[in-house]
């Protein structure tokens, strides 16, 4: 024991992590969306080089304020399950 509680050693606590990947990914995905919103062409740009050269500007659909709450909603849910994926798996290694 250390400090009067009980010493973990170098695990992780799942839902920490998981949070926290469900917050950094919704404060990315946020920039995101932004970013698309006021400079579509740069975007699909950059999104060219990310994807070595596919051309994005053809699965580009509507920009709807609801598809982009959804999308939000969806990737924040996706981003806490890959957090608490790995917390999981990275304790199991412990």
């Amino acid at each position: 024991m250390k400090g009067g509680k009980r010493y973990m050693g170098d695990k992780l606590n799942t839902i920490k992590v998981a949070n926290s990947l469900a917050v950094t990914t919704a404060v990315v995905y946020l920039v995101c969306i932004i970013a698309v919103w006021i400079a579509p062409g740069i975007t699909s740009t950059i999104g060219n080089y990310l994807l070595h050269g596919v051309d994005v500007s053809r699965l580009v659909v509507a920009r709807t304020f609801s598809y982009s709450l959804t999308s939000l909603i969806i990737g924040t849910i996706a981003g806490w399950l890959t957090g608490a994926l790995f917390a999981w798996v990275y304790n199991k290694f412990k």
